[in-house]
């Protein structure tokens, strides 16, 4: 199984704005129980990335026409197609257009706490 977490680079610093999160870490999980073994695979590039906006999107869906909204939605289909292959995302916040999009691709969400750092340290959050 599959897990990507949003990190700044490969520090694997947790990036706190899931949708402008400059990569995905992605992990691995093998085994379970006292066998299980998760390793980090990769780096992924995320094409909507913004380093200035790890606290949060500055557009209000309310400022928007519900043609900019759908437009707006489309634009993080492309968060889904980077991670498509996990089954798990790890995130401190994601706006509702990110979590439509992973919801739609069958990605579960996990919430990590805010004081956590990084992603190595993330993992614990891990819910089924």
């Amino acid at each position: 199984m599959k897990i990507a977490i949003p990190v700044y680079d490969e520090k694997l610093d947790i990036f706190g704005n899931t949708g402008h999160t400059p990569f995905f870490a992605i992990f691995e999980q093998k085994g379970s129980g006292m066998f299980k073994k998760i390793d980090f695979v990769e780096l992924r590039q995320n094409p909507r990335g913004n380093v200035e906006a790890s606290g949060g999107c500055s557009h209000k869906d309310e400022d928007m026409s519900k043609e900019e909204q759908i437009a707006h939605k489309n634009e993080h289909n492309v968060l889904g197609e980077i991670i498509h292959d996990c089954k798990i995302v790890l995130v401190k916040k994601a706006c509702k257009n990110t979590a439509k999009v992973f919801e739609e691709c069958g990605i579960k969400i996990c919430k990590i706490k805010q004081d956590c750092q990084n992603a190595k340290d993330s993992l614990k959050y891990i819910t089924f």
